[in-house]
This record gives structure tokens, C-alpha cells and sequence, in this order.
């Protein structure tokens, strides 16, 4: 054997060894390294998985809380996209994307018990909420019900009370049970111009005969007919929860701009309590609640519905006034002192108009909306993204 070639040997066969032991080094590193990067992507878009849930939760949400707000009449009517952005505080931007629809009628079982457009899924709304994170995103769709109580008022004037004192002056004035819609226009439909919840003879003999054909409606004149008693207890303390506008006692009140009382398209909850006194022109839509006495004077215009627990007064003078929707006295039950005048006065030039679609649209405002359910997907595709 070459003495000289063995040391030569051994150092190639070192030099293999080390070399395999780098590459093992270089190998094992670049492994660890390719898993962090794995790691840190999971990591990432697991962190955007939970980004876009939450930005979608987030527009359901909004949609929860904005229709209860002064636009809740025009999401409620479906047809409505909401969108927005969140930003976390690690920087990272969140959108989400709502679509309202309404769900009556849409060929679906909405809220999952076998029924296909049931009556109550008219009352109903699906609300699809996509969230964005990253390049990902995530779709929550939740169906919402209705809850309401929507007053059926079956007359153009209701008095809940039948032994009723009503004082009608002159001859300018119409009550009239003939429907109209919000524009005006007569749709057919007739209701009693007074309803009377209990006998109407008391209500119907203090109309002088020569006012009879200012009552006009169902049947004939004057239109004065029994209709169902109304509980609205419930609505009157509800309206008192929900009131956007607070009317002050013991003083004269008008809006100060056009819509500070609400519109058709923004109905407005207004209340007060004891004695309130409107005058000026004033105008507005939605329900007007007074749990005590009311008196309009001046020019007024009113699309909705007025519920007055004491004693109602319109006094002449100062513009003519017009009332679409229904007009509600209710006197206290317990028959007290503080309500045992007249319960219904009228002096001057008003039409009480009944509208079935105005007094819809407004008791919409009342509406508070439950999840029936909660699914999730489908998810939109990466390049489906914008």
C-alpha cells in the first residue's frame, strides 16, 4: 500500500462527509425555513379567514342597527346595498358588502320549516354581508322577521271610548272612510269615516243632520259604524321607547325645517305627554303619539297616524289642515277627571283622509327585527375578488 495515497483518502473522505453534513445543514435549514414561510402563510390567512368573518358580521350588524334609524322605511322595502370598511390595529383593511332583500314571495323557504312564501316570510328580509380581508372573503347571510304591531284601523276616525262627546263646527270639514293611497288617489276601499269601538248611537246622534254628508264612507251618511276595540296600551308605550322627536309639555310646538318631522320615505315617531299644542303650519309624517290633550291650530298637514289619549282640539283659523292616514282618540278607561271634557273638537277647514297604504308605511316604524337564522356561504372565489 502507498503510504503517501492514504492520508489523501481520508482527507476526500472528509471533504464527502462535510460536504453531505453542509448539504444535511443547508437542507434542514431551508426546511425549517420553507415551514415558517408555511407557518406565517397559514398563520395569515387563518387571521384573514377570522378578518373577513367579522368584517361580514360587522354588515350584519350595521344593517340591524340602521333599520331601526330614520332610513329604516327604505331598507325595509329591500332592493338596498350598504358597504364599508373596517381598519384593525394592526393596519390591516377590512371590507364588507350588504345586500337587503325582501324574502315574501322569493320562491324560498326562508326561515327553514319545510314552507315555501308563507305568509309570514312577507314580514321577512335576507340580508347577504360579504367581509374582505387579504384576498380572501367570507359571505354570512342571515334572514330577518319582522316584529311589529301594526294597528288595524278599520276607520278613518276611531273613538275608543262610545259615550264620546264630539264637537263638530260649521260645515268645512270631511271625514272620510274612502281609502286613498299616498298620492291622493281613491283606491276603492271603504271604511266607516267614525269608528266607534262599542254602540255608535251616541257618537252618531250628536251629528247635526246638516253636517251628515261631511261623514261620508262605508254605508251611508253619516258613516258612522261599531269596529273592533284597538288595544293600544302597548303601541303608546313602545312609541314613548322609540320617539325620535320629543314634543314638550305646556308649550306650542312646530318643526323647525320641511322633514324634522319625519316623511314618508323617513317616518318620524313623535311624542309627548300632557297637554301639547301645535301650531304654525306645521307638517310631517309617521305617528304622532300624545298621551294627554292636543290641539292643532294653523296650517297642518299630517301623513300617518295621530293617537291622542285625552282630548283632541282643531281650532280654525290660520290655513286649512289634511290629515292621510287615521286619526285615533282614546279616552282613559278609568273615566278620571282629568279627561272627561269633550274627547273630539273641530272648528275651521280639515279633511280626515283614510289611507291603508300611509298608515302601512308608518307603522313600519315601529318594526324591530329577530334573526330567524344564520348560515353561512357560499364564499366568492379569489378571482372572483375585486
Amino acid at each position: 500500500m502507498n503510504t503517501q495515497q492514504a492520508p489523501s483518502r481520508e482527507r476526500g473522505v472528509a471533504l464527502v462527509a462535510a460536504l453531505l453534513f453542509a448539504t444535511t445543514i443547508l437542507a434542514f435549514s431551508a426546511s425549517v425555513i420553507m415551514s415558517g414561510f408555511a407557518l406565517e402563510r397559514q398563520r395569515r390567512s387563518t387571521s384573514a379567514v377570522h378578518m373577513a368573518q367579522d368584517a361580514a358580521e360587522s354588515g350584519v350588524n350595521l344593517v340591524v342597527a340602521r333599520i331601526a334609524g330614520p332610513e329604516g322605511a327604505l331598507l325595509r322595502g329591500g332592493g338596498a346595498t350598504l358597504d364599508g370598511s373596517l381598519r384593525g390595529t394592526t393596519g390591516r383593511a377590512q371590507r364588507y358588502e350588504v345586500r337587503i332583500e325582501r324574502a315574501g314571495g322569493d320562491g324560498t323557504d326562508n326561515d327553514l320549516d319545510g314552507l315555501i312564501d308563507e305568509p309570514d316570510e312577507a314580514d321577512m328580509l335576507e340580508v347577504t354581508s360579504t367581509g374582505w380581508a387579504d384576498d380572501l372573503a367570507r359571505t354570512v347571510r342571515v334572514t330577518l322577521l319582522a316584529r311589529y304591531q301594526e294597528p288595524t284601523v278599520a276607520s278613518a276616525t276611531y273613538l275608543a271610548d262610545p259615550m264620546a262627546d264630539m264637537r263638530l263646527n260649521g260645515n268645512s270639514f270631511v271625514i272620510s272612510g274612502f281609502d286613498v293611497d299616498q298620492n291622493g288617489v281613491a283606491t276603492g276601499l271603504a271604511v266607516p269615516g267614525i269608528g266607534v269601538a262599542g254602540d255608535p248611537t251616541n257618537v252618531k246622534n250628536q251629528i247635526k243632520k246638516q253636517i251628515t254628508n261631511n261623514v261620508v264612507g262605508q254605508g251611508g251618511t253619516p258613516s258612522v259604524y261599531q269596529v273592533s276595540a284597538l288595544d293600544l296600551r302597548e303601541l303608546i308605550e313602545a312609541g314613548a321607547r322609540a320617539a325620535n322627536v320629543h314634543l314638550p309639555s305646556g308649550s306650542t310646538v312646530k318643526p323647525s325645517k320641511s322633514g324634522d318631522w319625519g316623511t314618508l320615505d323617513a317616518p318620524a315617531i313623535l311624542y309627548g305627554s300632557g297637554e301639547i299644542h301645535i301650531s304654525g303650519g306645521a307638517s310631517g309624517a309617521g305617528i304622532m303619539i300624545v298621551d294627554g290633550d292636543l290641539t292643532i291650530s294653523g296650517g297642518f298637514e299630517w301623513r300617518g297616524l295621530i293617537i291622542v289619549r285625552g282630548e283632541l282640539t282643531f281650532s280654525g283659523g290660520g290655513g286649512g289642515k289634511r290629515l292621510m292616514g287615521a286619526l285615533i282618540v282614546e279616552r282613559d278607561v278609568s273615566g278620571s277627571a282629568q279627561y272627561s271634557g269633550t274627547e273630539l273638537t273641530i272648528n275651521g277647514t280639515i279633511d280626515i283622509l283614510f289611507s291603508k297604504q300611509i298608515i302601512g308605511r308608518v307603522s313600519a316604524a315601529f318594526a324591530t327585527f329577530t334573526i330567524v337564522n344564520w348560515r353561512e356561504g357560499p364564499n366568492p372565489k379569489r378571482d372572483a375578488l375585486p
